[in-house]
């Protein structure tokens, strides 16, 4: 059974987008102090947080079309329990009946863990862009402060 993910990245395929692989290994931690890295392994971490951003986010996005999908399935369960509570005479007593229907305590408990899945997957693609960006401006003060001092020397200043 495909997923609402599935049938998305089915659709951008179809556009030459295709699905970013996972990144080898776990997800590198940012060192204390990336001054002690060399230039090369400060564009190596870089380039690994790149990775790993880019791998969140299609996660992200695959997250946020099954929690979309899994509200859609709790409502309906929720009206259909709710129309098939007949016996009942009030809105507030069909929506009690729906609330108990165990079709409907199963899609609520499937949203949750969905939107709970988005939440966790926004925090790690925030967290893991903002270390790359880290990388990125500590690379560019490194750049820079070469092109000084050798500007400097050159000139004689």
């Amino acid at each position: 059974m495909s997923t609402a993910a599935d049938r998305l990245w089915d659709d951008l395929e179809t556009m030459g987008f295709l699905k970013e692989e996972r990144p080898d290994g776990l997800l590198p931690n940012l060192p204390y102090d990336v001054t002690t890295l060399t230039d090369q392994e400060l564009m190596v971490l870089y380039g690994q947080f790149v990775s790993w951003t880019a791998y969140a986010a299609m996660r992200l996005v695959e997250a946020r079309a099954n929690e979309k999908a899994a509200k859609q399935n709790l409502n309906y369960s929720a009206a259909t329990a709710s129309l098939n509570a007949s016996t009942e005479k009030t809105v507030a007593g069909r929506k009690s009946a729906a609330a108990v229907d165990p079709q409907v305590q199963a899609d609520e408990k499937a949203h949750l863990d969905a939107l709970s899945l988005v939440e966790a997957l926004e925090m790690v693609h925030k967290n893991v862009e903002s270390r790359a960006q880290f990388c990125s401006r500590d690379l560019s003060r490194r750049q820079t402060s070469r092109d000084t001092e050798s500007r400097a020397y050159r000139w004689g200043v």
